[in-house]
């Protein structure tokens, strides 16, 4: 199968997005994609989720003091929505959390090093 002209492929803007929480509650990657499905889902419908394709590419949590980092990536022309879906966001797992969208780039590497250069490898 042939691959799609760089045209008509996708264009993408990556989320950088703060979490914070109790120190000491443990939060991991896939809850939190979980959480962003489902706030996508919830504020958006389903048409509207798929339109934003919400998906948690970087993630980086520290328990023990309750902040983190995750970059979500989510299709150009939806960043607003995809902004609000996020903002919905007030507990995994039952755990209260706090989110905040530092930025929005559009490409990973600019995302991290802006945003949360934590995030480097």
């Amino acid at each position: 199968m042939k691959h799609l002209p760089k045209h008509l492929r996708p264009r993408w803007r990556y989320l950088a997005v703060e979490l914070e929480t109790r120190p000491g509650t443990d939060v991991d990657r896939r809850s939190f994609q979980r959480e962003v499905w489902y706030a996508g889902q919830n504020l958006l419908g389903d048409p509207g989720s798929a339109a934003a394709d919400l998906r948690v590419i970087r993630f980086d949590f520290d328990g023990k003091s309750g902040q983190g980092g995750a970059l979500v990536r989510v299709r150009r022309g939806e960043t607003e929505p995809a902004r609000a879906a996020i903002a919905c966001i007030d507990s995994i797992d039952g755990d209260p959390v706090g989110v905040w969208i530092c930025g929005i780039s559009g490409t990973i590497r600019a995302a991290v090093e802006s945003h949360l250069p934590e995030l480097e490898r």
